[in-house]
C-alpha cells in the first residue's frame, strides 16, 4: 500500500513541477534531458551490487533489452506530448496519455497476465467517462484531423506503462530490478545530451544553468516515481492489470487536488464530476 501511495504522489508531483517550471520560464526540453541524467545517477547509486548487475545485463536478458528500448520510448513520448499539446490542445494531450490505462489492461489480458471481468470492463468504461469529463471542456470542438498525434501519444504512453509493469517481471533479483529501473533513463539521457550538444557546438547556444537546477529537482522526483512503481509491481500486492489503472487514476486525482492547493486552480462542475467518476472506478477496480 505504501508503494502505491508513494508512486501516486511522486507521479503527481511531476505535473506540479512542470507547472512551476512554466511559471519560472524554465525551458522544458533542457530540463527533461538533465532530469534523465540525474535519474540515471540515482539509479546507479542505489544498485546493491552494481558489478554483478552489469555483468548480468551484458548477457542481454529480456529486461536489459527492454530497458534500452524504453530509453528511446521515453524521449518519443515526451516529444509527442509536446506536439499533441501544441497541435490538439493540452486537454486532449492529457486525455490521450491517461487513456493508456485502458489499453494497458487489455494488453495484460492478451499476454495472460489478467482477466477482463465484467467489473473490470465496467470500471474502465466509467474511468474513460471520468477522464473525458475531467480533461475535455464542454465547448471543445472535435476534428478528425486532430487524431494523429493524440493516437501516437496514446500508443506511446501505453507502451511505457505496460513495459514497466511487464518487463520488471523478468528480473531475477534486487540487483537486476534496480538496474532495470535506471537503464531507460540512461538511454533517454544519452539521446537528449547528443541533441543538446549539437546545439551547444554547432549553434553555439549558451549552457542552460537554470535548467540544470530544475533538471536535478525533476530527476530526483522522476526516479522516485519509477522506483516506487517498479517496487509496487514486484510486491505482488495487486495484479499488474489492476495496479496499472489504479495507479493512473490515483495520479490524476492527487494531481488535480494538488493543483488546487498549490496553484489555486479551480475545479469546475465538469471536472468534479470527472473526479467523482474516477473515484468510483477506483473503488470497482479495488473491490
Amino acid at each position: 500500500m505504501i508503494f502505491l501511495l508513494l508512486s501516486m504522489l511522486t507521479n503527481a508531483a511531476l505535473y506540479w513541477l512542470f507547472k512551476y517550471f512554466e511559471k519560472i520560464e524554465a525551458r522544458i526540453f533542457e530540463t527533461i534531458v538533465f532530469n534523465y541524467v540525474v535519474a540515471f545517477g540515482c539509479g546507479i547509486f542505489l544498485v546493491p551490487d552494481l558489478k554483478l548487475a552489469v555483468e548480468s545485463s551484458l548477457t542481454f536478458p529480456v529486461w536489459s533489452i527492454a530497458g534500452i528500448a524504453m530509453g528511446a520510448l521515453f524521449i518519443s513520448v515526451f516529444y509527442f506530448t509536446a506536439i499533441t499539446a501544441r497541435k490538439a490542445g493540452i486537454a486532449l494531450a492529457t486525455l490521450s496519455s491517461k487513456m493508456s490505462l485502458v489499453l494497458g489492461v487489455v494488453l495484460f489480458s492478451l499476454v495472460g497476465k489478467g482477466d477482463l471481468t465484467w467489473i473490470t470492463i465496467l470500471a474502465l468504461v466509467i474511468a474513460m467517462a471520468g477522464l473525458y469529463f475531467f480533461s475535455v471542456e464542454g465547448r471543445t470542438r472535435f476534428k478528425w484531423n486532430m487524431l494523429t498525434y493524440p493516437i501516437l501519444l496514446l500508443l506511446g504512453s501505453t507502451a511505457v506503462d505496460f513495459s514497466i509493469a511487464f518487463f520488471q517481471g523478468f528480473t531475477a533479483n534486487d540487483n537486476e530490478r534496480a538496474l532495470f529501473t535506471c537503464i531507460p533513463f540512461f538511454g533517454a539521457g544519452i539521446i537528449g545530451l547528443v541533441i543538446l550538444a549539437y546545439g551547444w557546438i554547432a549553434k553555439k547556444k549558451p549552457f542552460p544553468k537554470k535548467e540544470l537546477l530544475t533538471g536535478i529537482v525533476l530527476g530526483l522526483v522522476n526516479y522516485g516515481s519509477i522506483f516506487f512503481l517498479i517496487e509496487l509491481y514486484s510486491s505482488g500486492w495487486l495484479p499488474g492489470h489492476v495496479l496499472l489503472p489504479v495507479n493512473n487514476l490515483g495520479v490524476l486525482i492527487i494531481g488535480a487536488l494538488g493543483a488546487v492547493l498549490l496553484f489555486s486552480e479551480k475545479l469546475n462542475r465538469r471536472k468534479i464530476q470527472g473526479l467523482a467518476l474516477c473515484l468510483f472506478a477506483l473503488g470497482l477496480l479495488c473491490w
